[in-house]
């Protein structure tokens, strides 16, 4: 896992890896979902971001290394956010996981993964 990107990573684009990531987990992602959570990161945070570039690796990240390019992802947030960004965040992807209205087996396992290095109950 190349974990120096990642330390590299500003708040919109962990965001983006991380929103993205819990939007691939069901197995289908819709071209409105990632314009939705664009435009979400954009507002909050004012940070460039790549999309192609971004896109790009989670398109080719195998799915055996999602769970902890995900959890890494979150660390990164983690040490670049206020408790404020990061309860607005995990807010905005409870809304992006159950937009569908139900939350599957591996999109709990993230959300989860989530909370457990955010410290949160």
């Amino acid at each position: 896992m190349p974990t120096q990107f990642i330390h590299n990573m500003n708040k919109t684009e962990a965001g983006f890896h991380l929103l993205m990531t819990l939007s691939l987990v069901d197995g289908s992602i819709q071209r409105a979902e990632s314009s939705v959570i664009l435009d979400y990161l954009e507002e909050q945070f004012h940070e460039p971001i790549e999309i192609i570039k971004e896109q790009a690796f989670l398109r080719a990240c195998p799915i055996e290394e999602l769970l902890q390019h995900f959890t890494e992802t979150a660390q990164q947030f983690y040490r670049i956010s206020d408790q404020t960004e990061r309860n607005n965040l995990i807010e905005f992807a409870m809304k992006v996981v159950m937009a569908d209205n139900k939350m599957e087996k591996e999109e709990n396992e993230y959300i989860n993964s989530l909370y457990d290095c955010w410290g949160l109950d």
